[in-house]
């Protein structure tokens, strides 16, 4: 007897991103051993520590986050996130990071093209 299931599991957007992390890192890992890379030789790629309870997520474009009119982080698999924003985003961010720490804390840090200044001031 044959059993068949009629489902197709996909990546979702967080792990295609930690995929091509991975392959990134490795890719330079191997470029450097066999010489291909200027700099200094680098280390493989390590593993996340079982020890260390954070945990983290990157969202960018293609996971189609949003902000919302009110201020929110709207985010896919996951829904609107409260963010008390620590000052006013210059453009819109390409992608966004939530770190999870030990405690039940999100940290989302934007990250986006850097844009002038709000008050027409050079830094």
């Amino acid at each position: 007897m044959q059993l068949r299931y009629n489902v197709r599991l996909y990546p979702t957007p967080g792990q295609q991103t930690a995929l091509a992390d991975l392959n990134t890192a490795y890719r330079n890992f191997f470029a450097s051993v066999s010489g291909k890379r200027k700099g200094p030789k680098l280390a493989p790629p390590r593993f996340r520590s079982r020890k260390d309870n954070r945990q983290a997520i990157r969202f960018t474009r293609n996971a189609r986050f949003q902000v919302t009119a009110g201020g929110k982080l709207r985010l896919p698999k996951i829904g609107d996130v409260t963010v008390r924003w620590s000052r006013r985003l210059p453009s819109e961010p390409s992608s966004v990071t939530v770190v999870k720490d030990a405690a039940p804390r999100r940290t989302p840090a934007a990250q986006g093209a850097a844009g002038p200044p709000p008050d027409g001031r050079r830094g």
